[in-house]
């Protein structure tokens, strides 16, 4: 099988300051939604959520790695087109496949 791509999400809040942050504009929601359904679905992707593409200003940001095209202004009402894309790009995991297991902040 092939080796997993993985769809990255930022996260980054940016406390106490004024400037926008994907983290303050919803993105956690989005990858708790985007995470639940590469499960249900099996997508053969992996889910990694990071702290910054340096894009907040035009976030919620996300982005299939390697050679993916951003999305910006993301918004909850995209996910199920964005499942769509990911599971045409990626394919799925067959039944038997153990889903990986990811500790964040570890």
């Amino acid at each position: 099988m092939e080796r997993a791509r993985t769809f990255a999400i930022c996260v980054n809040h940016r406390y106490g300051s004024d400037t926008p942050s994907c983290g303050d504009r919803g993105s956690v929601a989005l990858a708790d939604a985007i995470e639940q359904g590469v499960r249900d679905r099996r997508i053969n992707v992996e889910v990694e959520r990071i702290v910054c593409f340096g894009k907040c200003t035009i976030g919620p940001n996300m982005r299939l790695v390697p050679g993916g095209a951003f999305r910006h202004g993301v918004t909850i009402h995209d996910v199920p087109a964005i499942l769509d894309e990911l599971e045409a790009l990626c394919g799925t995991r067959p039944e038997e496949d153990e889903l990986p297991v990811h500790l964040i902040g570890s």
